[in-house]
């Protein structure tokens, strides 16, 4: 398809140049309670997850006990590792 205007042509770059940068290399289900190191760059809670933070590398996150996730909800971050103690979601890595 030709690209007709201008406003086509700065849409069809800003898809070009940003799909590889938001889209996962690879993606891993995490439903146990052990660490999975990454680096991840976003968790989605596949339903409620309970994220451990003294068992994870997640040293971004200051003067925070465990988290929940909630079912559905996505989370952007540069995350070393993850650890549950509860739940189930899929974290996504370059």
């Amino acid at each position: 398809m030709a690209i007709r205007t201008e406003r086509d042509q700065v849409l069809s770059g800003i898809k070009n140049n940003t799909s590889a940068a938001i889209q996962p290399g690879g993606a891993i289900l995490i439903d146990d309670t052990v660490e999975h190191t990454g680096p991840y760059f976003a968790i989605t809670a596949l339903e409620d997850a309970v994220v451990d933070i003294s068992e994870c590398d997640m040293s971004f996150i200051t003067d925070v006990a465990d988290f929940t996730i909630p079912k559905g909800l996505t989370i952007y971050g540069n995350f070393s590792s993850i650890e549950l103690d509860s739940g189930k979601v899929i974290a996504y890595s370059k």
